[in-house]
């Protein structure tokens, strides 16, 4: 399948035609790629800031939640 060669995010697994794909540590090939919004909310539920395979840090800004949403 013409498919399986093109990069996908590794949080959704979908391509990059709604959203760029990153490249934000140092994991290759198909664990290599992540939307900038998948990672943005995995980081938000994980509340960690690193990779959790290859343990590279994200450089991530730290936004303030709002006290009511």
């Amino acid at each position: 399948s013409p498919f399986n060669d093109q990069p996908m995010c590794r949080i959704c697994h979908e391509g990059s035609i709604q959203e760029d794909l990153l490249s934000p540590c140092q994991c290759t090939g198909t664990l290599g790629t992540i939307h900038r919004t998948c990672l943005e909310h995995w980081l938000s539920s994980s509340s960690t800031s690193y990779c959790e395979l290859c343990h590279v840090r994200f450089a991530v800004k730290h936004k303030p939640r709002p006290l009511v949403e």
